[in-house]
């Protein structure tokens, strides 16, 4: 018994020392969706004044991208690493960033493996590091969390380790001049042989919807006539980027329900204006059917473009 009197003191002492410490009193802890954390991520990027360094295995958020650029406007040095499997299916985006004048690198983990980090540093003072992709699917869907921490080590460690990554990585170049004709809107004769549809979302739905008096059959047979041609509709946006590379899908409604009933994947001389766009905003389009509703599923169209 008397060991344990002694012990227990200095049990309690080391406790109170550890919660007294700098790293424990410098760092908060938070989680979503009780803390929005793109919310979090945006103040801190509008209140950094020199250097933004973040290594993220990839990044679609619209929001998170405007900040960034916002940021560059301001002066900020910005430097990205992403990982390489980010542009190995679609490198356009990447190369979008660059063009807009952020710096961006591509690193690859070993033996095909991935650059997994998800870590920012502002000003070489603050780190904000944790779950949390920098996409709309880890705003709208998942469950993440991060620590935000003001610790000189901890931050010194990060920056040291943001060095080692850019020393490896490879930096993206610019759009080729080819590249850059299609980012610019299509002239009026591009729409040449792309047949329309007057038809509107709601007529649709009452043919290939919950309304239809079709059946299974009926259907797959009267969509023969539908799919491959455009149609030009009005709705609201309630998701983009439902997956990792996917920042070109936008989930839209065209009744009072929430539920997106139809999906768009858009053309990415319309990134810039889809990277823009905010759950609720109300956009005009025309895209090409490619497949009907389904149980559970929205209507599928591609070769989207924004109409203004």
């Amino acid at each position: 018994m008397k060991i344990r009197s002694h012990v227990l003191p200095e049990f309690l002492l080391v406790i109170l020392l550890f919660l007294a410490s700098p790293l424990l009193g410098e760092t908060e802890v938070y989680f979503s969706p009780e803390t929005d954390i793109l919310h979090l991520f945006r103040q801190q990027i509008n209140l950094t004044k020199t250097s933004l360094y973040a290594a993220v295995s990839s990044i679609d958020s619209g929001e998170l991208v405007q900040a960034l650029l916002e940021a560059k406007d301001r002066g900020v040095k910005v430097q990205l690493v992403l990982d390489e499997e980010y542009t190995r299916e679609d490198p356009t985006q990447a190369k979008f960033l660059v063009g807009k004048g952020l710096d961006i690198r591509l690193l690859g983990g070993k033996a095909g493996g991935r650059m997994n980090n998800n870590f920012a540093i502002f000003d070489g003072r603050e780190l904000l590091t944790g779950s949390y992709n920098w996409t709309e699917r880890s705003q709208g869907f998942n469950l993440e969390s991060v620590l935000l921490a003001k610790e000189p080590a901890v931050v010194a460690a990060y920056v040291q380790e943001f060095e080692r990554l850019i020393g490896q990585s490879v930096e993206v170049t610019g759009p080729s001049p080819t590249e850059t004709k299609k980012v610019l809107p299509p002239p009026p004769k591009e729409l040449a042989g792309k047949e329309f549809l007057s038809i509107s979302f709601h007529e649709m739905e009452k043919m290939f919807g919950r309304e239809s008096q079709l059946g299974s059959t009926e259907k797959k047979k009267a969509w023969e006539d539908y799919q491959g041609k455009y149609v030009r509709w009005q709705g609201v946006v309630v998701h983009k980027g439902a997956a990792r590379m996917d920042w070109n899908k936008v989930g839209i409604r065209h009744g009072q329900g929430k539920e997106a009933d139809v999906e768009v994947s858009f053309n990415w001389n319309n990134m810039e204006d889809i990277l823009t766009l905010r759950e609720g905003d109300s956009i005009t389009y025309m895209a090409r059917l490619l497949q009907r509703r389904g149980r559970g599923a929205p209507y599928r169209l591609d070769d989207g473009e924004l109409l203004k």
